[in-house]
């Protein structure tokens, strides 16, 4: 994709304001067409010209989205309601002028979960919006409500009018004391960073340290409840308390959570922002999505630490038109994603064998999918175009530079300090208001940690092309790699070293006939297939690790394995093909897996009961 430059509109940063705040009006009452209407009170301007900007892209998502497509009717208005002149200078802002007589902007937004006929990539629901009349509205307000180019940092006022049966819930506070919701943020970032959710009222609060906590369920179906929700992640709060040092850098957050019966385009997760996550998951009973939602949130709630304490200038001050990536996503998303579940070992949360098993998973799904001589580095700061097929990875191989990183640290300390600590004392440096410079946080690491050491970690493994030795970090715990061996072993029919990934679609494609075993064939399995579901779980490239680990955990010798999977007829069309057959083994090499040395040394069990039981 072109991208437009608009640092020549940059001149026109230094205008002044008649009143303080820009207050945006929506009317969830007025669903017209689908689409909500956007009233946009906009202070006084002198200058001749203002531009008025949607994101192109916002923090978290890594993708380019646009959010300009999904505005329609856009109008600007003086005093006495006439038109002004406006122009359209790029897919995400407009031009408009007579500046000093604008009095207010009015445009239709459609929303992003339910708009086929608006062109353009696919926005990960948990970044979108959804309008659904008299029972859910999902606001994700950087989808909505844009921005005067130059005076992001001026401050925001958000009204909401809702019917009365529905409850608005997220981490900002409601000010107002009638019907109509009253919102308030210091600047445009605070207040696209805390999105909401309209619904039947399912809430349920409680305190956590030093923060009010708030979880919000929708479920259409009414098949999972809040305080359901509330009873499985409060000891995973608890433990993730603790693992932070028993205070947490937030003074309230907020756990937003939409289920669906209805799961359109194949992947559902979660977006983190600094005090709150936005959930969009299949809905099901708590029995089915506990550990769903254990594994989700562990890893959204995390990232309180990063990005709201500690993050890069390119985060701090976020260009939502041009932005400039990090090169540090090992770090924001890499390293969340092992604490996520460092902190359920530590805490007997899980065991051991169980982290291992996931750790064994990461490592086939970096080896399989991914480009594993990619500098983490490079693929960062290139991650929006270049090597946005390689974004995956920070959950698999990122995963493991934390652990990687946390046992090293651990051996040099002798098991007294790992990336937990590290985490606390960077955070001392850094702040909400405070950004670290890119270039200089590896420096700034081996300060911290007084372990010189660390330099090469980072040359080699972080921004170089070594691979990660896998064998060495887990023989410094009395681990050890299990060699292959023929036996019967489960498969879904393919073997996984066989799929590449369709850059177009974001689905995983069985190569060619070679990757398909007997199995494969008895179900009908094609060279070309992309995969969609197995036994009605998303395979999605989001999803993909976690579900199809969990498919090959439940099933049995002659349960019946469903598969969809979209089948290219050429020029861009696929059709969906459905197939399934009594589930059987394979005669195969069996899946390497991560065992404990039969005579592992002192050191290595002292090192390991200290990277499983740090303090605190």
């Amino acid at each position: 994709m072109k991208r437009i430059p608009i640092y020549f509109l940059l001149f026109i940063s230094t205008f002044a304001f008649g009143q303080d705040k820009i207050q945006y009006k929506l009317d969830l009452n007025k669903l017209n067409n689908d689409r909500l209407e956007v009233i946009v009170k906009t202070p006084k301007f002198k200058q001749k010209e203002v531009i008025y900007a949607l994101p192109k892209i916002v923090p978290g998502t890594y993708a380019n989205y646009d959010f300009g497509r999904f505005v329609q009717d856009f109008r600007a208005l003086d005093a006495q309601g006439k038109n002004l002149r406006i122009k359209k200078t790029s897919p995400n802002t407009y031009q408009i002028s007579n500046a000093a007589q604008l009095s207010e902007i009015r445009y239709f937004v459609d929303d992003t979960w339910d708009s086929p006929e608006i062109a353009g990539d696919y926005v990960f629901e948990p970044a979108g919006t959804s309008f659904q009349k008299d029972s859910l509205f999902a606001l994700n307000t950087h989808a909505m409500l844009g921005y005067f180019i130059g005076h992001e940092k001026a401050q925001v006022q958000l009204s909401i009018a809702k019917p009365t049966h529905i409850y608005g819930a997220s981490s900002l506070q409601n000010r107002s004391k009638s019907k109509v919701d009253l919102f308030e943020a210091a600047h445009y970032q605070e207040l696209i960073d805390a999105p909401l959710m309209y619904a039947s009222p399912d809430t349920i609060s409680f305190p956590l340290a030093n923060a009010h906590i708030l979880i919000s369920v929708y479920s259409p179906n009414k098949m999972c409840t809040a305080a359901q929700v509330a009873e499985q992640i409060k000891p995973l709060l608890e433990a993730q308390k603790k693992y932070l040092g028993g205070q947490l850098p937030v003074s309230n957050y907020a756990f937003i959570i939409v289920l669906s019966d209805n799961i359109k385009n194949g992947s559902y997760g979660a977006l983190e922002h600094a005090q709150s996550s936005f959930y969009y998951l299949p809905e099901g009973n708590i029995q089915t999505l506990a550990e769903t939602i254990r594994e989700v949130c562990a890893h959204e709630f995390f990232h309180i630490v990063t990005p709201l304490n500690i993050h890069s200038e390119e985060i701090g001050n976020f260009n939502f038109l041009q932005p400039k990536m990090s090169k540090h996503l090992w770090l924001y998303e890499g390293l969340t994603e092992y604490a996520a579940h460092h902190v359920q070992l530590k805490y007997q949360i899980t065991d051991l064998k169980k982290f291992m098993s996931t750790f064994e998973n990461k490592w086939e799904v970096m080896n399989v999918q991914f480009d594993r001589k990619l500098p983490f580095t490079v693929m960062s700061e290139k991650v929006l175009d270049k090597y946005k097929d390689e974004y995956g990875n920070v959950y698999q191989k990122g995963a493991w530079l934390g652990f990687g990183l946390d046992l090293t640290l651990r051996k040099l300390s002798q098991g007294k300090y790992g990336t937990q600590e590290m985490m606390r004392d960077l955070a001392k440096f850094y702040g909400p208001n405070q950004s670290f410079n890119d270039d200089e946080l590896f420096d700034q690491l081996v300060q911290i940690t007084q372990k010189p050491e660390l330099k090469s970690f980072f040359e080699k493994y972080v921004a170089g092309k070594e691979e990660i030795p896998v064998a060495d970090w887990l023989h410094r715990i009395g681990y050890e790699i299990q060699e292959y061996s023929a036996s019967p072993i489960k498969t879904l029919g393919f073997d996984f070293q066989s799929l590449n990934v369709n850059s177009e679609t974001h689905r995983a494609v069985i190569n060619s006939d070679d990757g398909i075993n007997e199995f494969g064939r008895i179900l009908g399995l094609q060279a070309k297939d992309e995969l969609v579901y197995f036994n009605q779980l998303s395979f999605s490239l989001e999803n993909f690790s976690m579900n199809a680990a969990k498919v090959l955990k439940d099933i049995q010798l002659g349960d019946i394995l469903e598969v969809e999977v979209a089948r290219p007829k050429g020029n861009g069309i696929y059709e969906t093909v459905r197939m399934k057959a009594p589930f059987q083994t394979t005669m195969g090499s069996s899946p390497t897996s991560f065992v404990p040395q039969k005579n592992p040394s002192d050191a290595q069990l002292d090192l390991r009961q200290q990277w499983m039981n740090s303090i605190p």
